[in-house]
């Protein structure tokens, strides 16, 4: 989740995700400089071992059953410490952090890292650069420096997936509108903030989506409730998985590798809609 009021009291948006997904650890962000300006959150399954695994193991759920009370059985069951050939060790997080580590940054509660024991994977909402472009500095100039080099920092251990609203739409072909006078002066299509994504895939990441899907066309993860452009599909692509480019290679020796990513346009609830990234964990 992004973008949301986490923390407001009259809301309480927490409380109520905590009551509807008891069967996940919540790991929350949000902004303190300012109230309700930016928040993120993580939720994973909990992975419990042992008798606990074998009676409540489930399959992989679809988006909708995220968002209930409860949860159907599903057929194949979790057996001792593995789920199927994988070992549950490898769905449990070792650690979770709420911040970057840099202070310039950290107010704005932007990001959430999960470090599992196979990758590392950041949910991070990325600064938008403001109707008059205010932010546009601060957004290409600092922030995504500093995040790419956190990133590669995180690298160095295990490979990396971010994801999330990055705000920006790469090229012609995640813009329904591509050559539109005014999306140069737009937050989100700037020559500066597409140089700026440019400069981060080019430091070795990959944007799973269009390395799988090259040549597709009209998949965007956004719309203008304002302008009404979801029904005619009037979009953009603003939300992205971000991989290492280990994790695109299938062969022996890799141990996770992602099969396929795509957009959920028909589920409601947002002016974004939710994205998914599939991947296959070897045994």
């Amino acid at each position: 989740l992004q973008d949301v009021h986490l923390d407001d009291p009259k809301l309480k948006i927490r409380e109520h995700f905590e009551e509807k997904l008891g069967g996940f650890e919540s790991h929350w962000s949000y902004s303190t400089t300012k109230k309700g300006y930016s928040g993120t959150a993580m939720f994973i399954r909990k992975r419990g071992g042992g008798d606990d695994a074998s009676k409540k193991g489930k399959k992989q759920a679809k988006i909708g059953a995220f968002f209930t009370s409860k949860n159907k059985e599903g057929d194949e069951a979790a057996k001792g410490d593995s789920i199927g050939d994988i070992p549950v060790s490898h769905l449990q997080p070792l650690n979770v952090m709420t911040e970057l580590g840099l202070p310039k940054h950290d107010g704005e509660g932007r990001t959430v890292t999960a470090e599992f024991p196979l990758f590392h994977l950041t949910n991070v909402y990325v600064p938008n650069s403001g109707q008059k472009l205010d932010r546009l500095g601060y957004r290409t100039e600092e922030w995504d420096t500093d995040f790419l080099n956190k990133m590669q920092q995180l690298e160095k251990g295990k490979p990396v997936i971010w994801l999330g609203d990055l705000n920006v739409a790469h090229n012609e072909k995640d813009t329904w509108n591509e050559g539109a006078k005014h999306l140069v002066k737009s937050a989100g299509t700037t020559p500066q903030e597409r140089a700026s994504f440019d400069r981060q895939l080019g430091a070795g990441f990959v944007d799973a989506f269009r390395h799988l899907h090259q040549d597709a066309m009209g998949h965007y993860s956004y719309w203008s409730q304002r302008a009404g452009n979801r029904e005619p599909n009037k979009g953009l692509r603003l939300d992205y998985f971000i991989c290492s480019k280990d994790l695109m290679e299938d062969d022996d020796d890799r141990k996770v590798v992602v099969r396929d990513s795509y957009m959920v346009p028909l589920q409601l609830g947002s002016d974004h809609c939710p994205i998914v990234l599939e991947i296959e964990m070897k045994k």
